[in-house]
C-alpha cells in the first residue's frame, strides 16, 4: 500500500515544477505578424471574381521554332509527292522530264502506255515519274528487238526489274507491246512526228492544199464539162469534208468522242456495259459489285485505274477511263 501511494506522488506538480526549464525569449528571433508559420491557412476570401486556373499560361519553348525552320530547309530538297495527287502518270502537270525517249502520239497508245507504267510501278514500287519512264524506255527496246526470244526478252526484264515475272503477267505485257505501235528510237523521226497528222500520217498545208485542189477542181471541170450540177456539189462537199478532218488538231486527240450524262445512268448501268464483256448474268452482277466497291474505296485515280486494270484486263481501256473521268457522276 505503501509502495503504490509513493508511486502516486512523484508525479504530482509539486515534485515536478522545479525540473520545468524556463525559456530565455530574449535569445529568440521573433517573427513577423505576417510571416508564414507552415500552417494550414483558409483561401476563403482572397479569390474574389477569379477560378483557379484563370492565370494559367502556356509558352512555346524557343527553340522549336528554329527546329521547325531546320525541318522545312530539309524537306525542299526531297521529291514533293504531293503535287502528283490526283492525277494520273500521263497528267499534262507531270509532263517535265525531256530525257525519255518514248512519248505516245495516239490516243490507244497513250492508254496502254499509261498501262504499262503501271505495269512498271507495281514490279518496283512508287517512284518518281523519271525513273518509271526511264525503265518503260528500257522495257520496250528490249520488246521491240526482233533479234531477241521471249524467253531472253523475259529473263533481261527481269533482271532489269529485279523481279521475278510469272508467265501470264509476262504474255500481258508482251501484248501491251504490241499495241505501242508508234514506237521509235530515232529524235529526228520524233520531232517531225509533232508536224504529221495523226490519222493519215502525211504532212497537211492548209492554204497550199486549198488552193491545189481548186486548181485541180477547175481542170476537172474543163476536161469534163457534162458533169452535172450535183454531181460538182457532191464532189466539192466530198473535198470540204476531207479538208475537215485533216484540219484535225491535238484538241480532237484529247477530248473524248462520247460524253455520259447523268440521266442516262440507273441503278443497272454498270450491269449492262459489263454484260457486253461477260456473256453470264451473274459473272457481269459480281464483276459490277466489285467494280462499285473499288470506285468507293480507292484513294486516287491512280490506285482507281490500276484496280480497274487488274479487275477487267488491259483490254477495257475505254471503259476503265469513263469509269475514272466520271467517277463522281
Amino acid at each position: 500500500m505503501a509502495d503504490e501511494i509513493a508511486r502516486r506522488q512523484q508525479y504530482e506538480y509539486k515534485a515536478n515544477s522545479n525540473l520545468v526549464l524556463q525559456v530565455d525569449k530574449t535569445l529568440i528571433d521573433r517573427r513577423g505578424r505576417n510571416e508564414a508559420t507552415g500552417e494550414v491557412l483558409s483561401l476563403q476570401g482572397h479569390l474574389k471574381g477569379t477560378k483557379m486556373g484563370d492565370r494559367a499560361q502556356r509558352t512555346r519553348p524557343e527553340r522549336s521554332t528554329n527546329k521547325k525552320q531546320k525541318k522545312g530547309d530539309d524537306d525542299s530538297s526531297k521529291y514533293d509527292l504531293g503535287r502528283f495527287k490526283g492525277q494520273t502518270l500521263l497528267g499534262d502537270s507531270a509532263d517535265d522530264t525531256s530525257s525519255i525517249l518514248y512519248r505516245p502520239k495516239t490516243q490507244e497508245t497513250k492508254q496502254t502506255y499509261e498501262v504499262l507504267l503501271g505495269f512498271i510501278q507495281e514490279a518496283v514500287g512508287d517512284q518518281a515519274r523519271s525513273i518509271l519512264c526511264g525503265a518503260a524506255d528500257e522495257v520496250l527496246m528490249i520488246l521491240k528487238n526482233d533479234k531477241l526470244r521471249d524467253k531472253d526478252r523475259k529473263n533481261e526484264i527481269e533482271s532489269l526489274l529485279s523481279t521475278k515475272i510469272p508467265e501470264q503477267r509476262f504474255a500481258l505485257l508482251v501484248n501491251l507491246g504490241k499495241k505501242i505501235t508508234d514506237w521509235t528510237t530515232d529524235d529526228k523521226s520524233g520531232k517531225e512526228a509533232d508536224e504529221i497528222d495523226e490519222t493519215y500520217g502525211v504532212n497537211v498545208e492548209f492554204e497550199e492544199s486549198g488552193d491545189e485542189d481548186e486548181g485541180d477542181e477547175d481542170e476537172v471541170r474543163d476536161e469534163e464539162g457534162d458533169l452535172s450540177e450535183g454531181e460538182e456539189a457532191k464532189m466539192d462537199y466530198t473535198i470540204q469534208e476531207k479538208n475537215f478532218n485533216k484540219t484535225g488538231t491535238t484538241d480532237d486527240f484529247t477530248r473524248p468522242n462520247k460524253s455520259l450524262q447523268p440521266h442516262s445512268i440507273d441503278a443497272f448501268w454498270l450491269q449492262r456495259n459489263l454484260s457486253k464483256v461477260y456473256a453470264e448474268a451473274t459473272d457481269a452482277k459480281l464483276k459490277a459489285q466489285e467494280v462499285l466497291e473499288i470506285l468507293q474505296t480507292a484513294s486516287d485515280d491512280r490506285e482507281l485505274e490500276n484496280q480497274l486494270v487488274m479487275l477487267l484486263g488491259y483490254d477495257q481501256f475505254d471503259f476503265i477511263k469513263t469509269l475514272r473521268t466520271h467517277r463522281q457522276m
